[in-house]
C-alpha cells in the first residue's frame, strides 16, 4: 500500500474484493482519492481472479476514456481498466447533462455483466449535486456505498440513503485540491489521448438518424459528435473534420466494430489542440 493512503483502506479493499457486494459507489469531494480507491480496489479484485469492471460518470475528471461521456472499463489481467463501451453526455459538467447520465450510466452498468462492478462518481455534493447523487444511486442501485473523507455535504448524501450499507474511509493526507486550469489540462490530455491515434475516415451521411438539440442539420467541422447503432447505442465518439460536396462527412474516431447507423452530437467541440469549446446558439454572440 502506497504511505499516504489510510490505513482504513486496507480494511475496505479486504472487505469488498473477497466480499459479497456486487455494485460498489464511491463518495467523495473533488480530489478525495475516488478515483485512487476504484483503481486499488479492481487491482485487488484482479488479484483475487475475480471479474471486475469500472463504470465512470464523471464526464469532467475522467479516471477511464474521454471527458464528456460515462464510460466502462474492464479488468484484463493485472493492468489498468481498458475501455469498452461508453455513452457520450454532449457536456463535461455532469449538471449540465442529467438525463442522459441517468440513461447512459444505467445502460452501461447493465452491459457490464457479473462480477463486480466499481462505480467512481464526481465530487458535487451540496444542492443540486446532492439531488444528482440521490437520482444516480435510484439509477444504478449500488448495494454498497464508500464514503471517502470528513465532509458535512457527503453526510448528507449518505443520510438520504440510510438504508444502504455504507463504509466510511479517511481521505488520504497527501490529496490536494486542483485548480480549474488543470482540470482543464486534464480533459485536453483526455480528448487527445482518445482521439489524436484514432484514425481518420469518411462516412456517408444520407441514410444516417441524425440527432441534436442545436437546430443545425448536421455537425459542423470541430464538433464532438456519437456514432451510434442500429438501437441508438453510442459505439465511439467522434471529431467532426469537415464536410464534403458528395455527402460524406469527415472524421476522426475510432472504427466502430458495428455499422453506424446515426450521429449524435451538442454544441460541444474541441478545437485543433483538443481544447473543448461550446458553440452559442444560432443568433447569439459568442
Amino acid at each position: 500500500m502506497p504511505v499516504e493512503t489510510p490505513p482504513d483502506w486496507e480494511a475496505a479493499l479486504h472487505r469488498i474484493a473477497g466480499g459479497p457486494s456486487r455494485r460498489v459507489l464511491v463518495l467523495g469531494a473533488p480530489d478525495a482519492g475516488k478515483s485512487t480507491f476504484c483503481g486499488l480496489l479492481l487491482a485487488r479484485a484482479a488479484g483475487l481472479s475475480r471479474p471486475a469492471a469500472l463504470l465512470d460518470t464523471d464526464p469532467g475528471q475522467k479516471q477511464l476514456g474521454p471527458p464528456a461521456c460515462v464510460t466502462l472499463g474492464r479488468i484484463a489481467g493485472s493492468g489498468p481498466p481498458v475501455l469498452s463501451a461508453l455513452a457520450y453526455l454532449g457536456a463535461v459538467e455532469p449538471l449540465g447533462a442529467w438525463a442522459r447520465l441517468m440513461e447512459g450510466s444505467a445502460a452501461l452498468a447493465a452491459e457490464a455483466g457479473a462480477g463486480l462492478l466499481v462505480i467512481n462518481t464526481c465530487g458535487l455534493l451540496r444542492g443540486p449535486g446532492r439531488r444528482l447523487k440521490r437520482a444516480l444511486i435510484a439509477a444504478l442501485r449500488p448495494d454498497l456505498l464508500v464514503a471517502i473523507g470528513e465532509d458535512r455535504d457527503l453526510g448528507a448524501v449518505l443520510a438520504d440513503h440510510a438504508a444502504l450499507p455504507s463504509l466510511a474511509l479517511a481521505r488520504p493526507p497527501l490529496a490536494r485540491r486542483k485548480g480549474e486550469g488543470e482540470r482543464r489540462a486534464l480533459r485536453r490530455a483526455g480528448f487527445r489521448d482518445y482521439l489524436e491515434g484514432a484514425p481518420a475516415w469518411s462516412l456517408a451521411v444520407a441514410g444516417l438518424s441524425l440527432l441534436s438539440d442545436t437546430g443545425e442539420t448536421g455537425p459542423p467541422p470541430g464538433r464532438l459528435v456519437a456514432l451510434t447503432d442500429e438501437a441508438g447505442a453510442d459505439m465511439a465518439l467522434g471529431w467532426v473534420i469537415r464536410h464534403d460536396s458528395e455527402g460524406f462527412l469527415h472524421l476522426r474516431a475510432p472504427r466502430p466494430d458495428r455499422p453506424v447507423a446515426g450521429l449524435r452530437w451538442t454544441r460541444l467541440g474541441l478545437d485543433g489542440g483538443w481544447a473543448e469549446y461550446r458553440d452559442p446558439p444560432a443568433g447569439r454572440p459568442a
